[in-house]
């Protein structure tokens, strides 16, 4: 794994390089991130113990700086279920293309997706939890056989005189009166 000339990683400046000369070099970064280090997880529910770490190896593709990624690691979020922590696997490949231009973000060479930044000061950080947050679930759950051993309330059980109520019960009536 190459590191950029005088960068120490977890520093602010270890998660900015210039991703024009990684590509020429075809450096490979690996970086990992706690949800301290990544604020926009942290609003989307991520708790502490969450840990991610990208692996991006820099190319060059049509003139433009490209990142074949990997993402993995695991983000603790709010079972909507049981409402404790549950650590949710993440596990995301991607691939983007570097651009300046606003007008290239609809296409997609190459199978690329165009994103846009400044290659010469790029933010691995930013990246990372771009694609954390596209690989996050809609709905985080434990399995459940979990949630049920977690304690979740069963649904109330109806009494013997159940009410039933019918809402257009009366219509029969009412469309015999016209």
């Amino acid at each position: 794994m190459s590191r950029p000339q005088g960068v120490k990683p977890g520093t602010a400046a270890g998660h900015r390089i210039d991703a024009t000369i990684a590509a020429r070099a075809g450096t490979t970064v690996e970086r990992i991130f706690t949800a301290a280090d990544l604020p926009r997880l942290r609003d989307a529910g991520a708790q502490e113990g969450s840990k991610l770490t990208v692996r991006l190896r820099f190319s060059e593709f049509e003139g433009h700086v490209a990142i074949d990624g990997e993402l993995h690691g695991a983000a603790v979020l709010t079972c909507q279920r049981c409402l404790r922590p549950v650590a949710v696997p993440l596990q995301e490949g991607f691939r983007v293309l570097v651009t300046q231009n606003e007008a290239e973000l609809d296409q997609e060479p190459g199978g690329y997706e165009a994103i846009l930044a400044d290659p010469a000061r790029f933010d691995l950080r930013a990246l990372a939890e771009d694609q954390a947050l596209l690989a996050l679930p809609l709905v985080p759950r434990h399995e459940s056989e979990e949630c049920s051993e977690a304690g979740v309330a069963a649904p109330p059980e109806r009494g013997d005189k159940e009410t039933r109520q019918r809402p257009f019960g009366n219509l029969r009536d009412l469309l015999r009166k016209q």
